[in-house]
């Protein structure tokens, strides 16, 4: 449910204008070029800030084709701006760091810099319980930032998972009784039928 609900928020908040044809630059200190349009694939390359490409194929699924030195790949669309200088985007936040603690590469294991506790931070791949490490897109000295954080450190907005979990086990639980009465309601009927 939290990753529907994160998704869509991805897709309501960040949806693109960028056109294909138009030139674009890498906006964070590095980012990932990816074979296919999703983060599980390859990294063909990782791009520098300030890097220039040029947009093939406009909005997939939240990412860019675009090509970069004869090839061509995919960048998911938040990572790149029309300047090398959009700083003053508008962030939307939608977690919490819970902890003081550090953030690391996209790509590579380094250390990007470290976040304080209660500091607001986006998670622009939703949230993945399965994951040990959750992407984060953040404002630090005035930079648009991105990296990875340990799921321990930080805290989705919404509804607490206690109370997901909680509401899960009382609508299993009306359901049954629903159920139950239903076929007990059912062989009392066809009883009287059958003594009429």
């Amino acid at each position: 449910m939290n990753s529907f609900l994160f998704a869509l928020a991805m897709i309501l908040t960040f949806s693109s204008n960028f056109i294909s044809g138009q030139s674009v630059f890498v906006i964070p200190n590095t980012a990932p070029l990816y074979s296919e349009a999703n983060f599980q694939s390859e990294v063909l390359a990782e791009l520098e800030e300030g890097t220039e490409l040029k947009i093939v194929l406009e909005d997939q699924n939240g990412f860019l084709l675009v090509e970069y030195n004869d090839m061509q790949g995919y960048i998911y669309s938040e990572l790149v701006g029309e300047s090398t200088q959009e700083q003053d985007m508008v962030l939307s936040y939608n977690a919490t760091i819970l902890n003081d603690t550090k953030i690391y590469s996209l790509t590579t294991e380094e250390i990007i810099c470290d976040l304080e506790k209660g500091k607001r931070v986006f998670l622009y791949q939703g949230y993945d319980d399965d994951k040990d490490m959750l992407a984060v897109q953040f404002e630090k000295d005035g930079k648009i930032l991105y990296g990875l954080v340990k799921i321990e450190d930080v805290k989705p907005d919404g509804v607490n998972t206690a109370l997901i979990v909680s509401i899960t086990a009382i609508v299993a639980i009306v359901s049954i009784i629903i159920i139950l009465l239903g076929l007990s309601n059912k062989k009392r009927h066809k009883k009287l039928k059958n003594q009429t």
